[in-house]
């Protein structure tokens, strides 16, 4: 493993372990359900919360957050991913598995 994956791959398990306040339960999913296309970056953050991570690259930007999805004993972690355009509109969003690659602007 190269230094720079050890790297991201520690700072990715300290994100998530500080990153606990941005945990979206099911019971709360009328907050992901309000997320709409061309809502900007604050919208975002007053609805969802500091986002559990943020990727970048020249044609935009992801906010990661958790999310629970099942009732406590059959729970499944899974990723709810904001993708905002170079204006800091949204342009997508979805629920994902796994955690998408780091990448750092």
């Amino acid at each position: 493993m190269k230094m720079k994956e050890i790297v991201i791959a520690v700072m990715l398990v300290l994100v998530i372990n500080l990153g606990l306040d941005s945990c979206i339960a099911t019971r709360d999913t009328t907050k992901i359900n309000k997320v709409e296309m061309g809502m900007n970056k604050s919208d975002i953050r007053h609805l969802l919360g500091k986002p559990l991570f943020k990727n970048a690259d020249e044609t935009g930007e992801q906010w990661g957050y958790r999310k629970v999805v099942g009732e406590v004993i059959d729970a499944e972690e899974m990723l709810f991913v904001v993708t905002f355009d170079n204006d800091g509109k949204v342009v997508a969003y979805n629920s994902v598995k796994e955690f998408p690659p780091h990448r750092h602007p």
